[in-house]
């Protein structure tokens, strides 16, 4: 049978099928629905845990579906296949059927794989294993549906959130899972009692070089230009990846460009807002506003084109110093006089 991965607590409540065929390219999300199963499994007393990484021309004939030899306190065992292409081959399609075929009870299957393409979910390896056990595919999480995820897996820890705070961590996290359960987790450490506050939120992040690069735009887009070398000085201090913050930069620059190029189609500003993905955290509307207003959409055409040389200078395709140029992009958002360089 095939799950969704928020069926897959109910089902292994009910016991263990005897396979279990988990995929998909978010890996983090397979992975977590992996340690479920091995959490069940080892419950029922699954303390033997076999392993295989299914790479280049592996030999199939090594994986010993029937255990000869099980050990005196472990009744059952675990055997985990690792098929990172999503496609086992001739020889590994054989293999796994001829498990379907006469599955040992005491072994439980776990296969973690790569995203499988719709033509090998027609194979007769793929359609049998869904028939005796369960098949999970797993989905990428789409900046639309983010901030439902949040809200999600804040809920499942024990937080209390709310729409504007699940928009704040989707906006900030762009579309990166592992960043978003990372401050969730150190949410639940900052607030015992379940209770998050916008303010918690945003001082928990202020030790994040991504989420430090959005401050520093919402520097630029204020127009408080004084601030900005300061700002940039002191991210250059502590050492952190220049590409971690130029990145959030050029991500928040290109959302900018988006969002001057509806405005001038004719679009009414707050639809333009609504319709971003994620959203734009409603707090930041007037910073954002002030800062639509104050350059064209060709001049935010031309901040793109010095992102670029920014680009360069960083993978040492020049002799520009990026947290220099980073700078002085910065200071033209935030309105001060020079000449852009492409």
């Amino acid at each position: 049978m095939r799950l969704r991965a928020d069926q897959l607590t109910g089902q292994l409540q009910q016991g263990l099928a005897p396979v279990y065929l988990i995929y998909g390219d978010e890996q983090m999300l397979v992975e977590e629905s992996s340690d479920l199963l091995r959490q069940a499994a080892r419950k029922l007393g699954a303390d033997d845990r076999q392993v295989w990484h299914v790479e280049g021309r592996f030999d199939w004939s090594q994986i010993k579906w029937q255990e000869q030899t099980m050990s005196l306190f472990a009744s059952q065992r675990l055997l985990e296949i690792r098929l990172p292409s999503g496609s086992p081959g001739k020889e590994g399609g054989e293999a796994l059927r001829k498990f379907c075929l006469n599955p040992p009870a005491d072994t439980t299957l776990l296969i973690i794989s790569g995203k499988i393409d719709t033509r090998s979910q027609k194979s007769k390896w793929f359609t049998e294993l869904e028939q005796l056990g369960v098949t999970l595919p797993i989905w990428p999480v789409d900046a639309v549906n983010l901030p439902g995820w949040i809200a999600q897996r804040m809920k499942q820890k024990g937080l209390q959130t709310n729409q504007a705070i699940t928009a704040l961590i989707a906006e900030r996290v762009e579309g990166n899972l592992y960043a978003a359960a990372q401050e969730i987790d150190k949410l639940l450490l900052l607030c015992p009692d379940g209770n998050v506050d916008e303010q918690t939120v945003l001082n928990s992040v202020a030790d994040n070089a991504r989420f430090q690069a959005f401050g520093l735009m919402d520097m630029a887009y204020a127009g408080q230009a004084g601030k900005i070398p300061r700002v940039v000085d002191g991210l250059r201090a502590e050492g952190l990846e220049f590409l971690s913050v130029f990145s959030a930069v050029s991500w928040s620059l290109h959302r900018m460009v988006d969002m001057a190029k509806q405005i001038e189609s004719g679009q009414h500003i707050e639809q333009v807002f609504r319709s971003q993905k994620p959203q734009v955290w409603q707090k930041s509307w007037p910073v954002v506003k002030q800062a639509l207003a104050t350059h064209t959409r060709q001049q935010w055409q031309l901040f793109l084109s010095k992102v670029a040389r920014i680009d360069q200078a960083a993978k040492g395709a020049n002799t520009d110093c990026p947290w220099s140029l980073l700078e002085e992009l910065c200071l033209q958002v935030a309105g001060i006089k020079m000449n852009l360089r492409n």
